[in-house]
């Protein structure tokens, strides 16, 4: 499925005229290889020194990539990746002792080598400043010192950008997924029973994991506030708070499936009828993203987006508080965003998520936030979410 994708990342890496890519990032890793690098936290980073736990080598010549992974994740390497070729290192040993470092780089140099790179010619490197370890750095410099290194990152974000078929149809099993979620919060609304943010949260994640029969990482700060907490933008929940009668909730989840995210955001009032104030803040909130929605098509800019959606707070009489979307697919959260200074020209087959927000304040006792994922086709906009708005 990953084989356009890899093909669009040398594509690219050759045009900027790059010869070989260290490819470090989790999410251009997920791009070229199809492998999905738990996160780098615990024993495994522990006891490597927080070495890079996977990278993805590129001979963008001739169209070959090897990914490298921790000796841990052979068998998960083996089962997700697309490329013909990878390697491990060893970590760790339990019974003798070992040189995480050293492995890595006799592995990174060995792999390098039978890509073709060698100290007797003329070579352009791509690496990504942000993310490769100074220990990589000091390998290229000492074994192949004819190789000079560029800052790769701009070619593979734009390999990126428009989403392939196979990745459209990552994010919309990840939007699925994340429907699952936000109909338990719309049921325990509207069927509303004493709970806690604790015991909703937790109702959620059980369904998003059915859902997924596989663990999901779900970020748990910032994700569900409920009463005055929904007065401003304030992450932290949820929180051991009891939710009460009549209560406003937000909840704001993103999910990775398999490499690829879902970042969805609902309001709901619980066990009762929505107040005047509370329909005024979701029918802003609402104006917002549908006014997104009806104004992205291929060759609208990001910032007359955000325009469309200020211009319907201000009908209501709010102002734009936050930004109003952003792009998503190997990261929850990338380029191009939806804000009044971004210009980028939108092109079909990219995916938004919008997510409109306005809050009564610190004086206030209210707020709303709605969010689904949106994929931009030449005949318009597709909402790739189904899960219902929690007030009408």
């Amino acid at each position: 499925m990953l084989a356009e994708e890899f093909k669009k990342a040398c594509t690219n890496l050759r045009e900027d005229e790059f010869d070989f890519a260290i490819v470090s990032s989790h999410e251009n890793i997920v791009y070229v290889s199809g492998f999905d690098a738990p996160s780098p936290i615990g024993a495994l980073t522990d006891l490597s020194n927080s070495l890079p736990l996977a990278i993805v080598i590129l001979n963008a010549r001739e169209k070959r990539g090897h990914l490298i992974v921790a000796d841990a994740y052979a068998r998960l390497a083996e089962s997700q990746s697309k490329l013909e070729n990878f390697s491990t290192f060893s970590v760790f040993n339990h019974f003798s002792p070992t040189d995480p470092g050293l492995n890595f780089i006799n592995v990174v140099k060995n792999v390098l080598q039978s890509l073709g790179l060698n100290d007797n010619s003329y070579a352009k490197i791509g690496i990504e400043f942000e993310t490769l370890p100074a220990i990589l750095f000091s390998l290229l410099d000492r074994e192949f010192s004819n190789a000079e290194v560029f800052n790769a990152k701009p070619s593979l974000d734009r390999s990126r950008w428009i989403k392939t078929d196979g990745e459209i149809k990552m994010l919309r099993r990840a939007a699925n997924i994340a429907d699952a979620g936000h109909q338990v919060l719309v049921d325990v609304a509207r069927n509303f029973d004493r709970t806690s943010e604790f015991e909703l949260w937790c109702k959620v994640k059980a369904e998003i994991l059915k859902q997924a029969n596989k663990p999901v990482p779900i970020p748990m700060v910032g994700e569900l506030v409920t009463g005055p907490r929904t007065n401003i933008v304030a992450p932290g929940g949820p929180i051991p708070r009891t939710i009460n009668t009549g209560d406003t909730g937000i909840m704001d989840i993103s999910i990775r499936i398999d490499g690829y995210w879902a970042d969805c955001t609902n309001v709901v009032t619980f066990g009762d009828e929505p107040s005047t104030e509370q329909r005024k803040y979701f029918k802003t909130a609402k104006d917002g993203f549908e006014a997104a929605v009806e104004s992205l098509r291929p060759g609208t800019r990001c910032c007359d987006v955000e325009n469309s959606v200020r211009k319907a707070f201000e009908k209501n009489g709010f102002s734009v508080v936050h930004y109003s979307g952003h792009q998503i697919g190997a990261t929850v959260n990338e380029l191009p965003r939806i804000v009044p200074y971004d210009k980028s020209v939108v092109e079909s087959g990219m995916v938004f998520c919008f997510e409109p927000g306005v809050y009564a304040g610190p004086r206030g006792k209210t707020g709303a936030r709605l969010e689904r994922m949106v994929l931009v086709k030449d005949s318009g906009a597709e909402v790739l979410n189904k899960f219902p708005w929690g007030i009408e």
